[in-house]
């Protein structure tokens, strides 16, 4: 699993790099325009860079679970995703950014002797740190526990139990 360090850094990079694109960009734009006459206020470069900046970072946020699904085994389904918003960000009051999920890997599930199934389920979040565990599910009994956990009955509409007993 990738650390929440190599998330946020791949996002500088990434911003930088942006930066970096539309400085180039709009100073050759901005020198041809010169050259031809049209004579355009400084303030333009900064504030051009500015503003690739902030609308990559937000493409960045919004498209982030959608990338990362589309990496995902074909064996394994998104079982529910979480949204937030941030107060940096007003828009995602309106739109909120989805910033975790939680797959069930269907090519781990096994069953015990007793009819206890066992499945892998990954937990990832945004700039956070991922964490796989195996969860049993007492299918008959209708309950489920997390490892070294008490048997719990399963809610009607948990995702998981739902996955793993009632095949999706």
């Amino acid at each position: 699993m990738n650390s929440a360090a190599d998330g946020i850094a791949a996002d500088i990079l990434g911003v930088v790099g942006i930066a970096i694109g539309t400085a180039a960009l709009l100073f050759a734009l901005m020198h041809g325009l010169r050259k031809a006459g049209v004579d355009l206020p400084r303030w333009l470069l900064p504030a051009g860079i500015g503003a690739a900046m902030i609308l990559y970072s937000v493409w960045n946020d919004y498209a982030w679970y959608g990338r990362m699904v589309d990496r995902l085994p074909a064996e394994a389904e998104v079982l529910v995703s979480g949204q937030t918003s941030f107060p940096w960000a007003p828009w995602s009051y309106v739109v909120p950014v989805t910033v975790r999920y939680a797959t069930l890997d269907r090519g781990s599930i096994t069953t015990g002797a007793d009819g206890v199934r066992s499945a892998q389920i990954t937990l990832i979040e945004r700039r956070g740190k991922g964490y796989m565990i195996r969860q049993d599910f007492d299918c008959a009994g209708e309950r489920m526990r997390l490892p070294q956990g008490e048997w719990q009955v399963a809610a009607p509409d948990d995702p998981a139990f739902a996955a793993v007993c009632k095949g999706g």
